[in-house]
């Protein structure tokens, strides 16, 4: 798999997380230099997520503190909370820890996810 396409995998992923979970998602952006990357709402509450994925033995990083602060003006703005999801990706038919990091179109993956985190004010 490509680095787009891992990153798709992750919004596919986290809007179903979301759906499940009762959220409304407004919209979801696919580029990879776009943040926030998903737009919902639950209870009249406005949520910027930003989502990133990474490959075994990695799980998705943070965006830079410069990113971060950008993000945060953004959804200050329009009244949003601003959170963040990190995803790490696995073969699950790997049989070695090598063989982890290669993902295949369409094979089984599995998926590591620790929940939605609030992404606070930085301190200048």
């Amino acid at each position: 798999m490509e680095k787009k396409d891992i990153h798709l995998f992750g919004l596919r992923f986290m809007y179903r997380e979301l759906m499940a979970q009762g959220f409304e998602v407004r919209s979801v952006e696919p580029d990879l230099e776009t943040f926030p990357q998903i737009i919902a709402q639950k209870d009249k509450q406005l949520y910027f997520i930003v989502v990133q994925t990474d490959v075994f033995p990695e799980v998705g990083d943070l965006p830079s503190v410069y990113q971060i602060k950008q993000i945060r003006a953004h959804a200050d703005k329009h009244q949003a909370i601003l959170k963040f999801a990190s995803l790490g990706l696995a073969n699950a038919e790997a049989n070695t820890e090598a063989e982890k990091s290669v993902l295949k179109k369409g094979g089984e993956l599995f998926v590591h996810y620790s929940g939605l985190k609030e992404l606070l004010k930085i301190s200048e």
